[in-house]
């Protein structure tokens, strides 16, 4: 930890990142926040040895960025609490739902411990592609949602976009956690170098942020950046239902991906958008394991988003298969961005 010093002084304790912390919000505790994990930090740093309280304060932070993007001081609070997860790994402190994580993706290769075929949302023959895009579905995609798979892989099967001969999770939930995540970077690396591929496409927001953050030599694009780009090549009709567009923490604050959902949403139906949105959206409580960890507050924190939801919208469209599982837990009617434009295709 010592090597993050010179990001943990720059905090000045100012407190801007406690009126904005998803968490701290709903738990209403200095050390739920991003101030509070920085001195945490700076304990860990230091050689303190970490408390029960610390352990669990420090691992409920969602990893939204919001603290980042409102930061006075350029700090990166989000940054130095990932490196303080792995820090508490390395010195044996890893928790029970940490070490379930860790057991799921080495039993089954995905994060949900699910034994069965990663592709059995494949119902044509399994095109490999020349194009030299490759779709990878993602854990939640291949195993839960289905569909949004089904409907991402229609569109893209038109465009000469191959898939993965033995995909695996993208590794970013034993990252976010804490924990090694070298294995999968190296498995499904090599898979894109057999496939030939030189840009991966993918729907899953956490996805995104993994391949752009972690693996080397390949370009990344989100399904809305592709699509963005070729809607006069999609046929398109006109839906006459309203929706409004959560902004994924990982796609949009993480990496600016705002303009390209919106102009696809706009093509197909009418947009109106959230009470607070873009850089300033809500996150929905799923990321970072919290989810998997501390399920209440990962569920109190999608209860807060519903409050930016636009009154008379037919559905909530989203960019990330995490966000659709959290804001569906809270009876909100949901569609990924792949469904919404397959419904609109001729």
């Amino acid at each position: 930890m010592r090597e993050y010093l010179p990001e943990i002084v720059k905090c000045v304790r100012c407190g801007r990142c406690r009126t904005v912390c998803p968490v701290q919000q709903v738990q209403s505790w200095e050390f739920a926040g991003a101030r509070g994990r920085m001195q945490m930090a700076m304990g860990l740093a230091s050689g303190l040895e970490p408390s029960a309280g610390m352990i669990k304060n420090i691992l409920t932070c969602t990893t939204c960025q919001r603290c980042v993007t409102e930061c006075p001081s350029g700090a990166d609070p989000q940054q130095v609490t990932r490196a303080a997860r792995h820090k508490l790994v390395a010195l044996g402190h890893a928790t029970p739902h940490q070490l379930e994580m860790q057991e799921r993706i080495r039993n089954t290769g995905n994060s949900l411990g699910d034994e069965s075929a990663r592709t059995t949302w494949i119902t044509g023959p399994r095109v490999l592609g020349e194009s030299g895009y490759v779709y990878f579905a993602g854990c939640l995609a291949s195993y839960r949602y289905q569909s949004t798979a089904t409907a991402t892989y229609r569109i893209l099967e038109k465009f000469g976009v191959g898939l993965l001969e033995d995909e695996q999770c993208c590794g970013s939930p034993l990252f976010r956690m804490g924990l090694d995540a070298s294995e999968l970077i190296e498995h499904n690396s090599r898979q894109f170098r057999e496939a030939g591929a030189h840009t991966i496409i993918v729907g899953c927001a956490g996805c995104y942020s993994m391949f752009r953050e972690r693996y080397n030599g390949f370009d990344v694009l989100h399904l809305s950046e592709f699509l963005a780009d070729r809607l006069d090549e999609l046929s398109l009709s006109h839906i006459d239902i309203s929706v409004t567009y959560h902004d994924p923490c990982h796609l949009g604050r993480t990496y600016g991906i705002y303009d390209a959902p919106r102009k696809v949403i706009e093509k197909v139906c009418t947009f109106v958008e959230m009470k607070a949105s873009k850089e300033n959206a809500s996150c929905c409580g799923g990321g970072g394991g919290v989810r998997m960890g501390y399920p209440a507050l990962s569920g109190s924190i999608a209860e807060e988003l519903k409050n930016n939801i636009p009154d008379g919208i037919d559905y909530v469209v989203t960019s990330c298969p995490l966000c659709f599982r959290n804001l569906s837990d809270t009876g909100v009617k949901v569609l990924d961005l792949a469904e919404l434009v397959l419904m609109a295709m001729k």
